[in-house]
């Protein structure tokens, strides 16, 4: 367990604490255990032995095919016995659950819990946040910060990420608190995740995309030198020999309308298919998979070809 330090949580004025926003869409599942790394080490993307002691990573899960079951962030709170969290879509949750819950039994002592409805998500962003979460849970260790059942994780771009154990004593003090700073739509965190490039595999997705479709290569969360996992034959032949033929790409457009369809549209066809959006404000940003060619097609929103969208990469 990291250590941590003597802490107030005293409510702050809000200029004292950073931007909060809800993770409704998002949750956790716990894998604890002495073998736990070793567990996951044959079934993420990421490379759980040399690596996840040292930071949060991204990460994904896939079939033997190589295809995305869902993606998360992996967050280690204590090595031995470990704890990790895997912050995944919270639609994906269940179907990763069942998914992994197929190999751990081979892993004696390892466990595997879905913490969905025991922990509230908040993201965090601003000049206060590392103050605000050192004030609260004590210093950070290799970007992460935990007390008792509470937990925080720094994002790469800057913003952090921080789950609350509903059942601790303190959560109702530090919910009131927080509801007396500011606190910014779900949608708006969203919108960060989007322009940072960070994808969120949705249960309707499930097997729809190898890692490298969905940006993870890009996000330093494939490890192409840890050996045998589910799905690594498909991954490794597709970084080595020859690249995806789709890619993550951040779009933009005007008005409120949302997507009618998966379908991102062409004039005379389709060019690929969304993962995220959100609507509303000044414009609508979205993140998809769009097909690799030589030329730079014009995309629409909608199959009437009435709106049309900006690349952003």
């Amino acid at each position: 367990m990291h250590p941590a330090t003597k802490h107030s949580t005293d409510p702050a004025t809000p200029g004292d604490t950073p931007v909060f926003y809800p993770l409704d869409h998002l949750a956790v599942i716990d894998i604890t255990g002495s073998d736990a790394l070793n567990f996951l080490q044959g079934q993420g993307t990421q490379d759980y032995l040399k690596r996840l002691p040292r930071e949060p990573l991204p990460g994904a899960f896939c079939t033997p095919k190589g295809r995305v079951v869902a993606n998360v962030w992996n967050v280690l709170l204590a090595s031995e016995p470990a704890t990790v969290k895997l912050v995944t879509d919270r639609s994906s949750a269940e179907t990763l659950g069942r998914h992994l819950g197929k190999y751990i039994p081979f892993f004696r002592g390892s466990k595997l819990t879905d913490q969905s409805q025991a922990l509230h998500g908040l993201g965090l962003h601003g000049a206060q946040t590392d103050s605000w979460l050192t004030r609260v849970l004590g210093n950070s260790i290799d970007g992460i910060w935990h007390k008792g059942g509470h937990f925080a994780f720094h994002l790469p771009d800057g913003r952090a990420q921080l789950w609350l154990d509903a059942l601790a004593e303190d959560y109702e003090q530090l919910m009131e608190q927080i509801e007396h700073s500011r606190v910014q739509p779900p949608t708006d965190w969203q919108r960060l995740d989007i322009l940072a490039g960070y994808p969120w595999v949705s249960a309707s997705l499930t097997g729809a995309f190898v890692p490298q479709s969905i940006g993870l290569e890009r996000l330093d969360g494939i490890s192409f030198n840890k050996g045998c996992y589910t799905g690594q034959e498909v991954i490794s032949r597709l970084h080595y020999k020859g690249q995806s033929k789709r890619g993550l790409q951040r779009l933009r457009w005007h008005g409120d309308a949302e997507p009618e369809s998966a379908d991102i549209y062409t004039q005379t066809g389709t060019a690929g298919t969304w993962i995220n959006w959100v609507t509303g404000g000044e414009h609508c940003l979205g993140l998809a998979m769009i097909k690799q060619s030589t030329e730079t097609p014009t995309l629409f929103l909608d199959s009437e070809r009435q709106i049309p969208l900006e690349l952003l990469d």
